[in-house]
């Protein structure tokens, strides 16, 4: 199984490889000013798909709180 390298938009992979394959794992971290919304863990499936799925990176309203504040 080879699953496609996922996109993030306004994000990006924490340890980006050129390649995936099963059982292998991404995590996720998003630019500054964005919140990640839903996993930021994701593992590649024999059917070459990400489960869960892969997450996106939304505008925060609360942009002058620390990274870590998920929160407003």
């Amino acid at each position: 199984a080879r699953c496609p390298v996922p996109q993030v938009q306004n994000g990006r992979i924490v340890s980006p490889r050129t390649a995936y394959t099963h059982r292998d794992t991404v995590a996720f971290e998003c630019e500054p000013g964005y919140v990640l919304r839903g996993h930021r863990v994701v593992q590649c499936q024999l059917n070459n798909t990400w489960e869960p799925a892969v997450p996106v990176c939304e505008q925060g309203k609360c942009s002058n709180l620390p990274p870590l504040s998920q929160t407003c």
